[in-house]
Formats: C-alpha cells, sequence, structure tokens
C-alpha cells in the first residue's frame, strides 16, 4: 500500500460523528497497516483520521 492509500482510509474514518468509535477503528486500522508496512507511522496515521494514539491503545493490541 502507499501513502495515497493510507490518506484515503484515514479521509474516511475522519469521517466517523462518534469520537469514540472514531478512535477505536483509527486505532484497529493502524495496527493492522503497521503490520503491512513496519516504517508505518501510527501516530502520524491516527492524527490524519482526527483522532489520538494513546500507549495503552497500542499497547491493548500488540501481542508478543
Amino acid at each position: 500500500m502507499t501513502r495515497k492509500h493510507f490518506q484515503m482510509i484515514a479521509d474516511v474514518v475522519k469521517n466517523i460523528d462518534d469520537r469514540e468509535t472514531r478512535h477505536s477503528v483509527a486505532m484497529d486500522f493502524a495496527m493492522r497497516l503497521k503490520g503491512e508496512n513496519p516504517r508505518f507511522n501510527i501516530s502520524r496515521f491516527v492524527g490524519a483520521c482526527n483522532s489520538y494514539a494513546t500507549v495503552e491503545a497500542v499497547m491493548a493490541d500488540v501481542t508478543f
């Protein structure tokens, strides 16, 4: 996937009205996209979704 695809996803996610739902969807996409591209910047993507990345949210989705 390219930056253009990531931006298209972020543009759709940022149109979700409910803040909690938007955050949840943004973080879910961010974690999955990070798996596709190790250089993917979670904070930048989630910011483009008009949400925020938290350590707790990221850690809850990461399995070791």
